[in-house]
């Protein structure tokens, strides 16, 4: 169809020299923890089997900048579980009563990202939901200290661009205040500097300039990587 393109997946690391450099200079602090040896062989899984997940230098800054918050983060909801790297990621910095509720369409990911997950030792933190946010997240009836909208933005924004607002939408009305909001993909591989006829183009160009906007949030897009939005929720 004219308004839907396979997109290859992301590099885990850019291209960029610093940013690779930035990396290895994270890999000769990190601890060899029996979490870490899960996350590298998960990193190198997604290499050879062509799975998208974020990568160590963004799952440390998603990592980061959580455990910085005071107070703690009790709830975390992860959009796009994948096989779970960023939800393990996530339950690395939390305390032993926060919980991480991961929504994932494709049940078999899901079920390789529970035994990731189990492997990890966060198991008892992170829960994996089957099936598709726009009927899932509606039913939760509590708000979260924070929101990864990692979702597959080629499955979902090529039905139609405008769901890409109504995901916006729905993820601020479930943030708690003061609440943080990370968007990965914002940049679409540089897809989103020209116009597009593809609607995932599309709706991830309307969620930046809506996002940027947005009168409940403060938001910063990073770039690195495909571009990650850290927003906060103001009101």
């Amino acid at each position: 169809m004219m308004n839907q393109i396979a997109l290859p997946i992301i590099p885990q690391v850019s291209d960029d020299l610093l940013e690779q450099y930035s990396l290895q200079m994270l890999k000769l602090g990190q601890s060899d923890t029996p979490l870490q040896r899960v996350l590298r062989e998960m990193e190198e899984i997604a290499e050879t089997e062509s799975i998208p997940i974020v990568g160590a230098l963004e799952g440390s800054i998603l990592a980061g900048l959580i455990a910085m918050r005071h107070p703690p983060i009790r709830q975390v909801l992860d959009i796009g579980t994948a096989i779970g790297y960023s939800a393990i990621w996530m339950a690395s910095v939390l305390g032993k009563d926060a919980h991480i509720t991961s929504i994932e369409l494709d049940q078999k990911r899901a079920a390789r990202a529970q035994e990731f997950i189990r492997r990890a030792g966060v198991d008892h933190q992170v829960e994996v939901i089957v099936g598709d946010v726009f009927e899932i997240l509606p039913r939760q009836n509590k708000n979260f200290d924070v929101i990864f909208q990692d979702c597959m933005k080629h499955v979902y924004f090529a039905r139609d661009p405008q769901l890409a607002i109504e995901l916006l939408d729905l993820c601020v009305s479930h943030l708690a205040l003061d609440g943080l909001l990370f968007t990965d993909n914002a940049f679409c591989q540089g897809r989103v500097l020209e116009p597009s006829e593809y609607n995932q183009v599309k709706g991830i160009q309307t969620y930046n300039q809506t996002i940027a906007r947005h009168t409940q949030l403060e938001s910063l897009l990073l770039p690195f990587r495909d571009g990650l939005w850290f927003s906060r929720r103001l009101i």
